[in-house]
């Protein structure tokens, strides 16, 4: 009987997804890996490896890691003189951070408000400079067949209000256009 528990329990614990787990003191640890942050949101570090833990420090998306070991949805890193959480879904390899780098996509940290017409029919185009730290600077409006001058003010007003993710080019900030579309 118990040569059949402890083959149940074999049995189990290999069915289980692996975990790689290092050993030894922080000091003497050495990484699994660096990757980096490839969420545009960041990454969120926690004392534990869950949401609901304390968050001890964030990184900005292009922001290396120190990976010590991996357990399921969570990368222990190196967090000073200790280790952390961060969900390794925010996290990817140097040609995924690249790959983000030379093809930077704008993306809203705060989405413009939208603006309702009914009845309203046609397009409103915007073309907008954004600054390094993601804030609308200055705009153009490019075409409006709404025939609202009205409604595109108003669609100008709610991208002001908007804010970008900064988009980060060979370590640095850039500023760069966004080209915003309303169809009614």
């Amino acid at each position: 009987m118990k040569k059949l528990g402890a083959v149940l329990l074999l049995t189990v614990a290999c069915s289980q997804e692996p975990a790689t787990v290092a050993t030894g003191t922080i000091e003497t640890r050495e990484p699994v890996e660096v990757l980096y942050v490839i969420s545009p949101d960041g990454a969120k570090v926690h004392a534990k490896a869950d949401d609901a833990s304390e968050v001890v420090s964030t990184y900005q998306n292009g922001e290396a890691l120190s990976v010590l070991a991996k357990n399921g949805e969570w990368a222990e890193v190196r967090q000073g003189s200790s280790s952390a959480w961060v969900r390794a879904s925010s996290l990817g390899t140097a040609q995924e951070q690249q790959s983000e780098e030379d093809n930077p996509q704008p993306k809203f940290r705060v989405m413009p408000l939208p603006v309702t017409a009914p009845g309203a029919t046609g397009e409103i185009y915007i073309e907008a400079d954004v600054n390094t730290d993601g804030e609308v600077t200055n705009m153009r409006l490019l075409s409006n067949t709404t025939g609202s001058p009205m409604l595109a003010s108003q669609n100008q007003q709610a991208l002001r209000a908007a804010k970008f993710h900064p988009i980060i080019q060979d370590g640095e900030r850039k500023p760069f256009k966004y080209y915003h579309k309303v169809t009614y």
